[in-house]
């Protein structure tokens, strides 16, 4: 199967790692646009089964860097509040967001699992054929039930709220979908969505005002 745009965001390179992956991470913008709709009516349902035969314990994510960070900086999630802290110990802290090799780039203060060997590699195997793999990536929902929140942002930290209204869907950009617990066979569903004013997410003063839904 071949790629379904001509430039794609790349992989970055297996000796990045912390800040200087992150920072390697396209826009939202850039993810966006690779995940064509042609892309997403054939993985999405791809990925949903594999995900399921998983347990669902990890769903599907459109890589993306939220801003820059600096040397020493950790995009880390505390409560509803995502956002670059120094000095992180990684062992008191657990991977949120993994790219399609395996590496995490968001972290969490909540417990959480890696996916295993096996899902990544056939993750890794089936978005590459798409020339994917520096695009879509893992993220851990465990035993939550996915819900819809909205996102802001103010200045670097994103802050996540639960809703239960309408959102429209007009002016988002889907990043991130859920598998349906116990559903084999079912396209996973949205997980999040994001409408922003600007898709440059690596810019805090033209993210300002984002919005977003998981």
């Amino acid at each position: 199967m071949t790629a379904l745009v001509q430039s794609l965001p790349a992989l970055p390179p297996a000796l990045y790692s912390g800040p200087e992956l992150y920072n390697k991470l396209p826009t939202l913008g850039e993810a966006d646009e690779a995940f064509t709709p042609e892309a997403r009516t054939i993985l999405v349902s791809q990925v949903g089964d594999l995900l399921a035969s998983f347990g669902a314990l990890w769903g599907l994510c459109l890589v993306h860097a939220h801003c820059s960070l600096e040397v020493g900086e950790t995009m880390l999630g505390r409560g509803n509040i995502s956002q670059p802290e120094k000095d992180v110990k990684l062992g008191e802290v657990f991977p949120e967001r993994w790219l399609a090799d395996g590496r995490p780039y968001e972290f969490n203060v909540d417990k959480s699992q890696p996916p295993p060997a096996a899902l990544v590699t056939q993750f890794n195997t089936l978005i590459s054929e798409m020339g994917l793999s520096g695009t879509l990536g893992l993220y851990y929902v465990g035993d939550k039930v996915p819900e819809v929140v909205l996102e802001r942002t103010e200045g670097r930290a994103n802050i996540i709220e639960v809703v239960t209204g309408p959102v429209d869907g007009g002016s988002s950009i889907q990043t991130g979908w859920a598998s349906i617990k116990g559903q084999a066979g079912m396209p996973v569903t949205m997980a999040c969505v994001i409408n922003c004013d600007s898709r440059i997410t690596r810019n805090a003063a033209v993210h300002k005002g984002t919005r977003s839904h998981t």
